[in-house]
């Protein structure tokens, strides 16, 4: 398979699942739990695909990138807002790699 067709096959991918939670009728209507394992769907879809580039990504400075993905998941844990988890996983990643 191309390098293409496997980009587009992943984008159809990630477009479905954050897509699909939002169309479906009676989501209301199903017990809370499985109401909002379907909201949080998406963001577990772009979790798998992130976690293991940030682990890779950076050669042999692999713990910039994990580093900054356990920053990251402590603001969400800790509800801060987006931005902010964003803002800190970048300043914790960007201080790691330059130890």
């Amino acid at each position: 398979m191309n390098k293409i067709a496997l980009i587009l096959l992943c984008s159809l991918v990630t477009m479905a699942s954050r897509i699909i939670p939002q169309f479906i009728s009676g989501l209301d209507r199903m017990p809370r739990i499985i109401k909002k394992a379907m909201l949080l769907l998406p963001t577990a879809a772009l979790g798998s695909l992130i976690f293991p580039l940030a682990l890779t990504d950076f050669g042999s400075a692999w713990y910039a990138g994990l580093g900054g993905v356990v920053i990251a998941f402590i603001a969400g844990i800790k509800r801060r807002s987006m931005i902010v988890s964003i803002v800190l996983a970048l300043v914790i990643t960007l201080l790691l790699l330059l130890i």
